[in-house]
């Protein structure tokens, strides 16, 4: 894979996590706020792999990165990975 294919599939990879946690908020929208925070995380920590939790933070992280106020306040519980 050259360089440029590779760096597309990355922001292609990052672009599917963000939608993934948007869909997750979706679903906790109904719920309040104090609730539906913490369980966005919780499932994300529950059902994502180290490397999607990393890979998303650091989307998540990037200038201009608009994220629904619910993912954006569950950043905060979302697990990082453990330094080895």
């Amino acid at each position: 894979m050259n360089q440029e294919a590779h760096l597309f599939a990355r922001d292609e990879n990052k672009a599917k996590l963000i939608r993934m946690a948007r869909e997750i908020a979706d679903y906790f929208r109904a719920y309040p706020q104090d609730k539906a925070v913490p369980a966005i995380a919780e499932h994300i920590n529950h059902f994502w792999t180290p490397k999607m939790r990393e890979d998303f933070l650091a989307a998540a992280a990037e200038p201009g990165q608009v994220l629904p106020p619910l993912v954006d306040a569950a950043r905060a519980g979302i697990k990082r990975k453990q330094a080895k």
